[in-house]
């Protein structure tokens, strides 16, 4: 936790000065940034499944170590950056480290967790994350307010900084996952684990999957469930772009709202997240984490619903709906991430889940990379057509979530029912 923290907070910092940083402190212009940023980004890419073999060969926890050295050498080469090509290397060290990450964490509190405290550990570190940020953020904007003209320097440094002392304190070996008598209980769609010495029930122990006897790629592209939960996720990825891409250029440019409402529905975001996402979490521990992430998409679907009704209304009706797809979306939010990363983290084969994650964590980059297109295509004049299209991908996730879960009752849902997932 106090990695966590202390990583998240230094990237709090950063993240709002990531393009300003080279505008401050370089000769390049805002095209030549926006050129670089694009192509580091496209080339990082590839990066992706090499991270996810490094968490299978080495281990998540030498891979955060990893992680954390790599992006505070890219951070640091930002300081010596004084051309586009140059701009482009150091970008991509870092982007590199956060392919990474996002292979090997996930992988790392499974190694410590199992059944409903997944999830729950899950949600826990992901609202001390937005906490952190948010802590992060302030401090950052402080230190630019001041007008001091080395903060930008400083900033980078301390995010830095915080990178070398998150993979120091990676460095010590952690407990290994817990006895099954010691464990929270399992999950709908997970089978409990045997105490040492005991032997497993055969009735209740989960089916192998088709991947069971394969090892590497080939243990994830043989494995239909794994192929379609990343089809699934990869349409449901698309509802993440609502707030922070979505929502700022529709309300303001579109709407004609008033500038303030985008950021105010980011921060009642963050703060719902940081009150409610663990609470939310412990409470959905009994229900099978496909329908979880169906129900998600379900309250996504709402929000959309909602905001689609804009153009039929003004004043403070408008502001009202959009607060209200706010709730609803971040309900749908918390309720589906740590149940989507749990259930990523424990599907794929043992040896090839760093593999399995890699390639997950590029369901996202699709729609991060190709929604800025939608968005700018549709949004100003079919803007109606683009709720159309969102609403279409997140249905699709759901129901893919949904139909996998029934396809493969062992793996992702649980034909045992209990009180709370009836």
């Amino acid at each position: 936790m106090a990695a966590t923290a202390l990583d998240t907070f230094g990237a709090g910092m950063f993240t709002p000065l990531s393009f300003l940083f080279f505008l401050m402190t370089t000769d390049l212009t805002v095209a030549q940034v926006g050129l670089g940023t694009s192509v580091a980004t496209l080339l990082s890419i590839p990066l992706t499944p090499i991270a996810g073999m490094a968490v299978d060969r080495w281990g998540p926890r030498v891979s955060l170590i990893s992680n954390n050295l790599l992006a505070a050498t890219g951070y640091l080469c930002y300081l010596l950056v004084d051309s586009l090509p140059a701009l482009v290397a150091s970008m991509l060290v870092v982007l590199g480290a956060d392919r990474m990450y996002w292979a090997a964490w996930p992988a790392f509190v499974a190694d410590l967790a199992e059944g409903a405290e997944l999830d729950r550990w899950y949600a826990f570190t992901a609202a001390g994350k937005n906490a952190s940020v948010a802590v992060g953020g302030v401090v950052g904007g402080l230190l630019l307010a001041g007008g001091w003209s080395g903060a930008a320097v400083l900033i980078v440094v301390v995010n830095a900084s915080t990178s070398v002392v998150t993979a120091l304190l990676f460095w010590k070996p952690v407990r290994p996952v817990r006895p099954a008598e010691q464990a929270g209980p399992a999950r709908p769609d997970e089978e409990p684990t045997p105490a040492p010495g005991a032997a497993a029930d055969a009735s209740r122990a989960p089916e192998p999957g088709p991947a069971a006897a394969r090892s590497g790629w080939r243990a994830v592209f043989a494995d239909r469930i794994l192929l379609c939960v990343l089809a699934s996720q990869t349409a449901l990825a698309f509802g993440w772009l609502i707030p922070t891409l979505i929502l700022p250029v529709y309300l303001v440019k579109v709407r004609d709202l008033p500038a303030w409402l985008p950021s105010t529905a980011l921060t009642v975001n963050a703060l719902l997240i940081v009150a409610a996402q663990s609470t939310l979490t412990a409470r959905l521990g009994a229900v099978a984490r496909s329908r979880v992430i169906s129900w998600a998409a379900v309250l996504i679907l709402a929000a959309v619903g909602l905001l689609a009704l804009l153009p039929l209304t003004g004043g403070a009706v408008s502001i009202a709906l959009v607060l209200g797809a706010v709730l609803l979306f971040t309900c749908g939010q918390m309720t589906a991430t740590p149940a989507v990363v749990a259930l990523s983290a424990t599907l794929a084969p043992a040896g090839a889940r760093g593999r399995f994650l890699s390639l997950f964590n590029l369901t996202w980059t699709v729609s991060a990379t190709t929604g800025p297109a939608l968005v700018g295509a549709l949004v100003e004049r079919q803007a109606a057509l683009l709720w159309v299209v969102l609403a279409c991908l997140v249905a699709l996730g759901g129901l893919g979530y949904r139909f996998t879960g029934g396809l493969a009752p062992h793996r992702l849902g649980s034909p045992r029912a209990t009180p709370a997932d009836a």
